[in-house]
C-alpha cells in the first residue's frame, strides 16, 4: 500500500484505461462476481492494524475483525479493501505451506 503521488497517478490512469477499454469493447468479459482490490501494508501487526484503521477513517469503510482485520469500501461490484493479516494467521499459513512440496497430486 502506498500514497506515493507518482505511483498513485499511474495506478489511477491504468484504472481509467481499463475502464475505457472495457467500455469500448463490450464483447470482452468481466468477472460476474465482482472484484476486490486488496491493499496490504508491512510492519508489525500493530502497524498493519493501524494502517487498516487509517484506511477506514479516510474512506468511511467499516472495520471487521474476522479471519483478517480489514476495512472494505464498496463501489458497486468493485471493492477497495485494506487488510491486515495477524502474525498467528501468517504462521499458520506458513506451517501449512511447508508441506506443499511433500505432496504430489
Amino acid at each position: 500500500m502506498t500514497t506515493d503521488s507518482s505511483f498513485r497517478a499511474e495506478y489511477i490512469a491504468g484504472l481509467r484505461r481499463l475502464a475505457a477499454f472495457l467500455a469500448d469493447n463490450p464483447d470482452v468479459p468481466v468477472p460476474n462476481h465482482g472484484t476486490e482490490i486488496n491493499l496490504f501494508s508491512g510492519g508489525t501487526e500493530r502497524e498493519r492494524r493501524a494502517a487498516v484503521d487509517r484506511f477506514a477513517e479516510l474512506t468511511g469503510a467499516p472495520v471487521s475483525d474476522g479471519t483478517h482485520y480489514q476495512a472494505v469500501r464498496d463501489f458497486g461490484p468493485i471493492a477497495l479493501a485494506a487488510v491486515a493479516i495477524s502474525d498467528e494467521r501468517r504462521s499458520r499459513h506458513d506451517a501449512w505451506m511447508s508441506y506443499a512440496d511433500a505432496i504430489t497430486p
